[in-house]
């Protein structure tokens, strides 16, 4: 396994959460530290506990543990014997740096057949992306509605144990031309991100991190131009802010049968990367949501991205009664007030921090 790094370039590292048993995670210190391959050895962060994947400031963690023979028996036959003649939604590009934020892209309606046999013939002209859903547009996704359960073992499971602790919010098949990249966004509950064929490079930042990303509801106005590294000095003049994160980011690369935690509100962006003569990049996420914190999500959110309901209420009045208030001082005065207010949400911010 392999974190992406260059001796060019500083990259923060993902840390890795090795497992002799899934019972371990839960119940056992049996976690060790391994060597990082890349800029300067710098060892992974060392997991202590399993029950640290209840810490809400719990760091991404690349979980080894078995997920099913899904990563040896879903080829394009058998995934087209069970999805051939399902309808499906797609997302089509002429750039491989999908921007939610520009939608630059175009949806497509398509049956799952005819999708992976253009996905496999295209020669970089168009990039194809598909997220599964449910098929009634109020439910969330599951494996199930699309014909990858029931009766017949279709091979992926994430373990009993490590579900232990959430209840399953979402399961969701992505299926991505090589070479495409998805917009940099965060999720609000917890995400098993699960590499199935292919190989794929994930790019994450720190809560901590959000101000400097310019987002816009859940997604970044950067789109995924992360990944077009010559563009990076252009990118950092549109977007200044968004250079400091940068070199504090955390980068890993996900091979067939990975697993990366990927804890709520760390935005992130991946890359599907070439991989033999194979141009599908096929994994699922399942979100998870913490029991302890469950009444605060939306009942309607069945993409996993809407505001936690308390931030709801927060943004609808600063974006009703605090804007529209500061709207009516005059320049000076509003600079003054807006650059206060600034400053005591990040104490509060801090003290958050800190607390947690």
């Amino acid at each position: 396994m392999s974190v992406m790094a260059t001796s060019s370039r500083k990259t923060a590292l993902v840390g890795l959460l090795s497992l002799t048993s899934v019972a371990a995670l839960l119940i056992r210190r049996v976690l060790r530290a391994w060597r990082a391959r890349g800029l300067g050895g710098t060892p992974f962060q060392v997991v202590q506990s399993g029950s640290r994947l209840l810490d809400p400031q719990v760091s991404p963690l690349l979980l080894k543990v078995s997920i099913g023979h899904c990563v040896r028996s879903w080829s394009d036959d058998y995934l087209r014997r069970y999805l051939g003649g399902h309808k499906i939604q797609v997302h089509v590009s002429d750039t491989p740096f999908l921007n939610f934020a520009s939608k630059n892209f175009a949806y497509e309606v398509a049956d799952f057949d005819s999708f992976l046999s253009r996905l496999q013939g295209e020669n970089g002209n168009k990039f194809l992306y598909y997220r599964s859903q449910h098929s009634k547009r109020n439910k969330a996704a599951t494996l199930e509605a699309i014909g990858l359960g029931g009766d017949v073992d279709h091979g992926f499971s994430l373990p009993d144990e490590l579900l232990l602790p959430f209840e399953t919010h979402s399961t969701v098949l992505r299926i991505a031309s090589t070479g495409l990249s998805m917009w940099l966004h965060y999720d609000v509950c917890d995400n098993f991100l699960c590499c199935i064929r292919g190989r794929k490079r994930v790019i994450l930042f720190h809560p901590d991190d959000i101000g400097l990303l310019y987002i816009s509801g859940s997604s970044s106005a950067m789109g995924s131009r992360l990944f077009a590294e010559a563009d990076l000095p252009q990118l950092w003049k549109e977007f200044p802010l968004a250079k400091a994160a940068w070199k504090r980011r955390h980068e890993i690369e996900l091979h067939a049968g990975d697993v990366l935690f990927l804890p709520a509100f760390w935005a992130h962006c991946t890359q599907a990367l070439p991989h033999e003569s194979d141009k599908a990049s096929i994994s699922v996420n399942t979100f998870v949501l913490r029991r302890d914190t469950m009444s605060l999500h939306d009942p309607k959110d069945v993409w996993a991205n809407r505001e936690l309901l308390p931030a709801q209420d927060a943004v609808k009045a600063f974006e009703e009664k605090i804007l529209p208030s500061l709207a009516k001082l005059p320049a000076t005065a509003r600079s003054f007030y807006c650059r206060k207010i600034a400053a005591q949400l990040q104490l509060e911010a801090e003290a958050a921090s800190a607390s947690g």
